[in-house]
């Protein structure tokens, strides 16, 4: 087949821009490796920038389908718009469809579609002073944007220990990233991702990966943390984790109650973690999970059972199989 590789590149920053601004854009490494992958698999993978002209670009080239890593542009829809586009050219494509993708970027929707069969932190998105009062949070609480992904934003210390410095926070964030805040009781146990592949009846496990912090106090994954070259003296990815079989199970059991009552297709990525009762507790879903090689979630948690290339092929596989079944209905 040839593919056309959605993605979006980073851009140049701009002064008084974040410097997380395109934490969530794919660099060359990906894109290489994902092309590389699907060349090798005999598919011609051609990468294609979903900008504006993302239309005009898949009208004109010829493809068979889309693997679909973009981000996109805008606010809580923009991972939705890619999608929505091949949607509209009647083009396939891989990974959720974008309602699915909307639902997961706002955290806000996503752990209130998710709350009625699995455990969230307690919490809601806040713009002012009064409504942070009113969801009568026990502190300490982590505050964070409310429809961004790849930690962006979650810089510096964002666990606050009161009320007033919880307020600082938003304030902070609404003015860096003009976007809505989402305030919610820090979760205090260990945390796990849970990795997902398939569709239907044939949702696999990829695997597990637990973040064991290696510093005092509680633990957030940062921005600085992710981007740090002394990562590995802050904290250990261990897969798969050491924990209980019964935790392990439970973990799993939430995730995939998670990618059923949000509608994801063919791969996602869970976070989660355990409260002080032991019982797992949604924080939020990545439909397009990194898939960066040497360095993603999904890419440590199963480089010890599939190849690279058995990795994104499974992921394509996966969309092919849908793609049969509505061809056939």
């Amino acid at each position: 087949m040839k593919l056309a590789v959605l993605y979006s590149p980073p851009g140049a920053l701009l002064p008084g821009d974040p410097i997380d601004k395109y934490a969530e854009h794919d660099g060359d490494e990906t894109i290489q490796g994902v092309c590389g992958a699907l060349e090798r698999l005999g598919h011609v993978a051609v990468p294609v920038i979903a900008d504006r002209r993302l239309p005009w670009r898949l009208d004109e080239g010829g493809f068979d389908a889309a693997f679909n890593i973009a981000e996109g542009e805008g606010r809580r829809c923009r991972e939705a718009v890619p999608a929505a586009v091949c949607e509209l050219l009647g083009l396939p494509y891989t990974h959720s469809d974008p309602l699915t993708l909307a639902v997961c970027l706002d955290k806000d929707v996503a752990r209130r579609l998710v709350a009625s069969e699995v455990l969230v932190a307690r919490g809601g998105v806040v713009r002012s002073r009064d409504q942070l009062a009113a969801l009568g949070l026990v502190y300490p609480v982590i505050v964070k944007p409310n429809d961004e992904g790849s930690s962006k934003g979650i810089r510096g210390t964002p666990v606050a220990m009161d009320e007033g410095s919880a307020w600082e926070k938003v304030c902070w964030l609404i003015e860096t990233y003009g976007c809505p805040v989402l305030v919610e009781e820090m979760i205090p146990g260990v945390e796990v991702t849970v990795g997902l592949r398939g569709n239907g009846d044939a949702v696999e496990l990829l695997g597990m990966a637990e973040m064991v912090p290696l510093q005092p106090g509680p633990f957030v994954y940062t921005h600085e943390l992710k981007t740090d070259p002394n990562f590995g003296e802050y904290l250990q990815i261990r897969t798969p984790p050491k924990l209980p079989l019964a935790q392990l199970q439970a973990f799993e059991a939430a995730a995939r109650a998670a990618w059923r009552l949000l509608g994801c297709r063919d791969v996602a990525r869970f976070d989660l973690r355990l409260n002080a009762e032991g019982l797992p507790v949604f924080m939020e879903c990545n439909p397009i999970p990194g898939i960066k090689p040497g360095w993603s979630d999904l890419v440590l948690m199963t480089r010890d059972r599939m190849t690279y290339d058995e990795l994104v092929g499974g992921v394509l596989a996966a969309a092919q199989g849908r793609w049969e079944i509505s061809k056939s209905s």
